[in-house]
């Protein structure tokens, strides 16, 4: 009951604090946002949506090529389900931080012990932060000259980049070398960080060996498997540049995605640490501020990044809310 109590308040605030920003955008930038709204083409958000659906079945995919390495078998639609829940919980948790988790349980439910599964997911989520970073420092250059001039916004950028670079660092040496958790558990002489500490010992071993299994002996699954994740991010990041085409008349080139592109990598490294559910309202004032002094123009990007959000975000809530509601009233064994 308390879990569904927080997932419920965690819902609401979201949705509240993203209002209140985008109220406050309206105010900085006199704009009236119910008139803005209407411009929107309900079949651009629709598109935006489907663009971010085929995500779920690229990763769905990549969950299912992964899994078979470890001779296990689990359902399509499980994996479907197992990530639209993994954006339904990071959407509605503050620093985007229960998606994970869930994911882990879920896979563990269905089967898969719990060190494949933690090294599964986590070895997931750091190939997505070092592709981040990769595409940030690749397009840093592009995304400084477009800011040429401007100081909270480089400021912005470069405190993304410096903090993207320290945190996956630092994650990846926490997943990779189990014994910097002993020694963190070893600073508590308390018989029950002692009993947790035997217990992480017997399960960091697993861990390693599955690490090694995959990373060692399946290396060339784990290049597919990151091919794939670049295309996913591609995919978020076209659904963004394809609505700054439409409405804040941004040309249609391959450079000005690769800007697009880049900055929502530098930004997205911020952002989520930032402890409200989702990022809510972090995001929607963070891409306002830098896209509309890169491309020159207020009111249309202020246009395209609501558009986005709606369907990337709470659109995205809504469909998890939907999904979760039918297959635990028809279809349990998935949940």
């Amino acid at each position: 009951m308390k879990k569904k109590y927080n997932n419920i308040i965690g819902l609401i605030s979201s949705i509240i604090i993203g209002l209140l920003v985008i109220l406050f955008i309206e105010k900085f930038y006199k704009t009236n946002f119910l008139k803005e709204i209407k411009k929107i083409n309900i079949y651009d958000v629709i598109s935006v949506f489907l663009i971010y659906f085929m995500g779920y079945i690229i990763d769905s995919l990549r969950y299912l090529i992964i899994i078979k390495q470890f001779g296990k078998k689990i359902r399509f639609f499980n994996l479907f389900y197992n990530n639209v829940m993994g954006l339904f919980f990071s959407s509605i948790t503050p620093f985007a931080a229960g998606g994970q988790p869930y994911q882990i349980y879920h896979l563990n439910k269905h089967g898969l012990s719990t060190e494949h599964s933690t090294n599964i997911v986590v070895s997931r989520f750091i190939t997505a932060m070092m592709l981040n970073l990769i595409i940030a420092f690749f397009s840093y250059k592009k995304v400084i000259h477009s800011l040429y001039g401007t100081t909270i916004e480089s400021a912005l950028i470069n405190i993304g980049l410096i903090v993207s670079s320290t945190i996956t660092i630092l994650i990846l040496l926490v997943f990779i070398n189990s014994d910097i958790v002993i020694k963190i558990l070893d600073f508590f002489k308390f018989k029950r960080v002692q009993k947790l500490k035997s217990k992480y010992l017997e399960w960091s071993k697993s861990l390693k060996e599955s690490i090694a299994f995959l990373w060692n002996e399946k290396f060339h699954i784990m290049i597919l498997d990151i091919l794939l994740n670049l295309l996913v991010l591609s995919l978020q990041a076209f659904s963004l540049f394809f609505l700054f085409t439409r409405y804040a008349n941004l040309n249609n080139n391959f450079d000005n995605f690769l800007i697009v592109f880049g900055v929502m990598m530098l930004l997205n490294m911020v952002v989520y640490y930032i402890p409200t559910p989702g990022a809510s309202g972090t995001i929607e004032a963070s891409y306002q501020l830098i896209f509309s002094s890169i491309l020159k123009i207020q009111n249309g990007v202020f246009l395209s990044i609501i558009g986005w959000r709606f369907a990337t975000y709470y659109m995205q809530i809504f469909f998890g809310v939907i999904l979760r509601f039918v297959v635990k009233s028809f279809f349990k064994n998935i949940e």
